[in-house]
């Protein structure tokens, strides 16, 4: 399977929803009614989008019967799309009041996995594997997360100093963090996603 393609959709897509939420909220941070929607409801809902398409592009290592197109035309087919946006928008609301999983790094991986689940579950119907992840898998997949927050809270902070001063503005931590949760969290799904596909072998 060639990769470029999807590491190029993947990235492009982050780096593009990421810096439309930061420069949205930037331009809007003198407007207090504004900068709360653009907070709790059109950037929520720009990263599930953006969520969606990193999903769609790593689904094809999960199950090798299916491609990126077959996960949006199976979506579109079976009319689920709005469903699974709706679900993906409210459980990071839902996330956002519990302790610990309201941190992108947990929240985000989270939302990655149910979408997995759901698409999974509508794919394969009755024959699908069992959705919740084994302690052995849980384990790894805790362990990753702990790592990424590790990674992400020293890079962020590099990153954001050298995009500050070389954009001469201040407050890109935000829009650095945002994008390496988003790209760290993909082995959280593939983890899961071996997990998956080690049931339909």
């Amino acid at each position: 399977m060639n990769l470029l393609l999807p590491a190029i959709i993947v990235a492009g897509s982050v780096l593009g929803g990421v810096s439309l939420s930061f420069y949205l909220l930037h331009k809007a941070h003198q407007t207090d009614t504004l900068v709360w929607y653009l907070e709790h409801v059109l950037c929520p809902l720009l990263r599930v989008i953006v969520l969606l398409i990193v999903v769609s592009q790593v689904y094809p290592a999960i199950d090798s019967q299916s491609t990126s197109l077959d996960f949006w035309r199976h979506l579109r087919e079976r009319q689920q799309l709005q469903d699974i946006v709706n679900i993906l928008f409210f459980g990071g609301l839902l996330l956002a009041f519990i302790p610990v999983v309201d941190h992108p790094v947990f929240a985000l991986p989270i939302q990655s996995m149910l979408t997995i689940a759901l698409v999974f579950h509508w794919q394969y119907g009755g024959d699908s594997p069992a959705l919740w992840p084994s302690l052995v898998t849980w384990l790894k997949i805790v362990a990753y997360m702990l790592l990424a927050w590790l990674i992400t809270r020293e890079a962020g902070i590099r990153l954001s100093r050298y995009i500050d001063r070389w954009l001469t503005v201040s407050g890109s931590i935000r829009l650095v963090t945002d994008t390496l949760y988003m790209l760290l969290q993909i082995p959280v799904m593939l983890i899961y996603g071996e997990y998956l596909s080690a049931q339909l072998a």
